[in-house]
């Protein structure tokens, strides 16, 4: 989506959050209206794109990114030396592994992006869905400590006889009901090691490659300004934690320009939250990403 005038513009992909996503015309439009043409796109697979995102780990949608900013620099209308990328949740790990990838990437906006691995952070979002359904915290800890044992043994194959005995054990625990409805099927058939490392089984590429993403290394990696967003009253992530880990990386590396922002009421989407309604966009995350830009990417040096 191009800015109405005519001249050379910024530009910026938009990778999109996790599952079935067409492309995020919303934001695309704000960034035209901000001057930066935006280039949105279906996930593979989705509306008009074929494919299938479902059979690669997530790490690899980089590459469809990568591949929409060679797309802009071969664009008249378009500045090459200032192409950048934003991502919203699951894009907030792609943005930056772009970033580390490429050099031709020279911003990073990072919404609602977590810090930890996408293990932890689904561990977290069921955590949250637990104690929304009204499980006592002790309740919420149990089921976690053995969600995240079921989830390594499936990980590295080690501690089967360990997994078993805690399923059957978590089959007698009150909670067990709330937990067995859950996505993730947590008390459904339990692999033997010899079926993990088959690819053609469920929840192979989860276990064995997205699981244990460590986004860490890729911020250590990231040489360009970068801008995290969050929202306090996120559900889905854990936001503190996230904070944290961006912050230790701030800590050891003195040459990165990255901005970090917590918006008070807002959720994963960046939508005001009043009691358990969601409202509008919030206008203060939107004029933040405005000012940001123009600060670090519209009048740069």
């Amino acid at each position: 989506m191009l800015p109405a005038d005519s001249h050379p513009h910024p530009g910026v992909v938009l990778f999109h959050g996790s599952g079935a996503q067409e492309r995020d015309l919303f934001t695309a439009r704000w960034f035209a209206e901000q001057g930066i043409a935006a280039l949105a796109y279906d996930k593979r697979g989705v509306g008009k794109s074929t494919g299938n995102f479902r059979t690669v780990p997530f790490m690899e949608l980089c590459d469809d990114g990568l591949a929409a900013i060679d797309y802009l620099k071969s664009r008249k209308e378009i500045d090459a030396k200032r192409i950048g990328v934003w991502g919203l949740s699951q894009g907030g790990w792609l943005g930056p592994l772009a970033a580390s990838r490429s050099p031709e990437v020279s911003f990073v906006i990072a919404v609602s992006g977590p810090g930890v691995s996408p293990g932890e952070q689904m561990i977290v979002y069921y955590a949250n869905e637990l104690r929304s359904g009204g499980l006592t915290e002790s309740d919420v800890q149990e089921a976690s400590v053995l969600r995240r044992d079921i989830w390594n043994y499936l990980s590295t194959g080690a501690g089967y006889e360990k997994a078993k005995v805690e399923l059957e054990q978590g089959r007698t625990k009150r909670w067990y009901k709330q937990v067995r409805a859950q996505q993730d099927d947590l008390f459904g058939p339990l692999q033997p090691p010899a079926e993990l490392s088959n690819p053609e089984h469920p929840g192979f590429n989860w276990f064995q490659h997205e699981m244990n993403y460590d986004p860490v290394p890729t911020l250590r990696m990231v040489r360009v300004p970068a801008l995290f967003l969050f929202g306090d009253k996120d559900r889905l992530i854990p936001v503190a934690e996230s904070v944290a880990a961006i912050r230790r990386v701030l800590a050891e590396e003195g040459h990165h320009n990255f901005t970090i922002r917590e918006f008070p009421n807002d959720d994963h989407s960046m939508r005001l939250m009043s009691g358990n309604d969601y409202g509008e966009i919030d206008p203060e995350y939107l004029q933040t990403m405005r000012v940001w830009l123009a600060t670090h990417v519209q009048n740069a040096p």
